[in-house]
């Protein structure tokens, strides 16, 4: 089971990223399925947080038209 969120770190869209939750073992597999619509939910809006942390992190490095890295 996977739970990603993806984002375009610069309006160009030419940075895409994704962050992904993504059992590996059966057992995290069976832990990630038994997670409510609400839960799932819960772990999407922390992705979607982090990528934000991310992207502010990354963003200074990222090159964009007219901006000089």
């Amino acid at each position: 089971m996977e739970i990603a969120r993806e984002r375009f770190l610069d309006d160009t869209r030419s940075y895409h990223v994704t962050l992904s939750l993504r059992s590996r073992t059966t057992e995290a597999h069976s832990a990630l399925s038994a997670l409510t619509r609400e839960e799932r939910d819960r772990v999407a809006l922390a992705l979607a947080r982090a990528l934000d942390e991310i992207g502010q992190i990354v963003g200074p490095h990222v090159d964009t038209p007219g901006r000089a890295v």
